[in-house]
C-alpha cells in the first residue's frame, strides 16, 4: 500500500466515526425529547382526569396537589410542589402546572435544552 491510499483509508474510517457519533447524539437527542413528549402527555390526560373526578366528588386543593405529584412521580415528570397551582372548588376548579425538563447530551450528561411546559386544566361539564 502507498502512504496516499493509508491515509485516504484513514480519513473514510474517521469520517465514518464522525457521523456515527454525530448519528448516536441525534439519536439520543431525539429520543429523550420524545420520552419527554410522552410522558408529559400522560401526564396531561390524569390532570384533565383528576380535575373532572375532583370536581365532581368536591375534592380539596390538597388532596388534588397530592395526586398530580403521585402522578408526574410515577412518570417521572420533575414536577415540585411549588409548580403545581390548584384554584377554585366544584365546577370551578382549576389546576395549572408549570415544569421545566433538561434534553442532555449523552456521555457527558450536560443539558442542551431546557423544555418548559405549562397545563392549565379546568372543570368542564359533560354536555
Amino acid at each position: 500500500m502507498h502512504s496516499k491510499d493509508v491515509v485516504a483509508q484513514t480519513q473514510r474510517y474517521v469520517a465514518m466515526f464522525l457521523w456515527m457519533f454525530l448519528g448516536f447524539l441525534y439519536i439520543s437527542l431525539i429520543s429523550q425529547w420524545l420520552t419527554v413528549s410522552n410522558r408529559d402527555q400522560l401526564f396531561t390526560e390524569y390532570i384533565d382526569h383528576v380535575i373532572q373526578v375532583a370536581a365532581n366528588e368536591q375534592l380539596p386543593a390538597k388532596e388534588v396537589r397530592a395526586l398530580i405529584l403521585i402522578r408526574a412521580g410515577d412518570l417521572f415528570v420533575p414536577v415540585h410542589d411549588d409548580e403545581i397551582q390548584i384554584t377554585g372548588k366544584g365546577v370551578t376548579l382549576r389546576a395549572a402546572v408549570h415544569y421545566k425538563v433538561d434534553i442532555s447530551l449523552p456521555i457527558v450528561n450536560q443539558p442542551v435544552y431546557r423544555m418548559r411546559l405549562d397545563h392549565d386544566s379546568a372543570f368542564r361539564p359533560l354536555q
